[in-house]
């Protein structure tokens, strides 16, 4: 299962963050449930490594990948636990060379072109944009002007309501933490289906 096209086939990534092993463990599960197939932990998660190595094998049809990965420390042991995708707030070249060694694909944060540029050069072409909540789906028609071959995945803001605004501005897919996380097992099953509903009719 290549993470990278079944990214672009899904268009949506659970961000998760949660306060303990239990509970990331649990909103896993009823995202699975709801339908998700594509789940960043992030490294903010108490033993967020460990959450990654007892499901990361635990279902064929998912990806369990690794976020808020802030040094290649942090990568090695995100990999190591079987993360299969690695994302990071900001450009890192030294997780960059880690993941090109491992072959797992590298989601650089970035926000401005100055940061794109840096991506580029590191043979970066999907990246994440963050914060989304301060930018807005009209920032990517904008960067696409000069980038036209970056693909975007924003990260932070994305909404039931605004979701299809972001993959109308040319988002290969949206990256979704608290609208889609928050609450009991139950919503955040709820909120999953919502998620997929609105996305297969964004057109």
């Amino acid at each position: 299962m290549d993470p990278l096209n079944l990214m672009k086939k899904e268009k949506i990534v659970a961000v998760l963050r949660g306060k303990s092993y239990e509970e990331a463990v649990e909103k896993v599960e009823a995202l699975y449930r709801g339908g998700i197939k594509i789940i960043e932990i992030t490294f903010t998660v108490p033993e967020a490594d460990k959450v990654i190595e007892s499901l990361s094998n635990k279902w064929e049809d998912v990806l369990i990948g690794a976020g808020t990965v802030l040094d290649v420390g942090m990568c090695r042991k995100a990999i190591g636990s079987g993360a299969r995708f690695v994302v990071s707030p900001h450009v890192d070249e030294e997780i960059s060379r880690e993941c090109e060694e491992e072959g797992v694909p590298y989601f650089p944060g970035v926000m401005t072109p100055t940061e794109v540029v840096k991506a580029l050069k590191m043979g970066r072409k999907m990246l994440k944009l963050f914060p989304g909540s301060a930018l807005g789906p009209s920032y990517v028609k904008a960067l696409k002007g000069p980038f036209p071959d970056v693909e975007f995945m924003p990260t932070g803001g994305v909404s039931l309501e605004n979701v299809c605004e972001w993959l109308k501005a040319g988002c290969f897919a949206v990256g979704v933490g608290s609208q889609l996380v928050k609450g009991s097992p139950n919503e955040v099953e709820e909120n999953a289906r919502r998620f997929l509903e609105k996305i297969g009719v964004c057109g």
